[in-house]
Formats: structure tokens, sequence, C-alpha cells
């Protein structure tokens, strides 16, 4: 196998060791956190909720809801 040229001496090759999984790890947590972060804020907002502004044009709401009928195979 060829030899690193920076790396000949054991103190570089050393710290090649520790520092470079070391770096893997940490980069790998920051991706984690941004991660984490993207998906948390993206459930605050819900897609199925109308504007502030649509629900305050809608006028008044309705005071209560009545059956059309009897529920079907009902006998009377």
């Amino acid at each position: 196998m060829l030899p690193i040229p920076f790396a000949d001496d054991f103190l570089a090759g050393s710290l090649l060791s520790l520092l470079m999984p070391a770096c893997l790890l940490i980069t790998i947590a920051i991706l984690f956190v941004i991660g984490a972060r993207r998906v948390s804020t993206a459930g605050r907002s819900s897609a199925a909720l109308p504007p502030s502004d649509v629900v305050a044009s809608a006028g008044d709401a309705v005071d209560r809801v009545e059956p059309a009928g009897p529920p079907p195979g009902e006998i009377r």
C-alpha cells in the first residue's frame, strides 16, 4: 500500500487516525440536529387549516347541527 506523503511520521499518522473519525462523528451529529430541526418545524403548520384571514371573513358559525333524518335501516 502506498504511504500518505504528509503522514510519514508517527505523530501525523496517529493524529489522522484520531481526528478523522472524530470529525466524521461531529459532522454526522451536526447533520442530524439540522435534520431534526427541519422535521420539527415542518410539523408546526398544518396544510389543512385555512389562513386566519379566511377564517375571519367566514362570518357567523353554525350554532347547532341537526341530523338530516333517521339513519338508514331504522324502523319508524
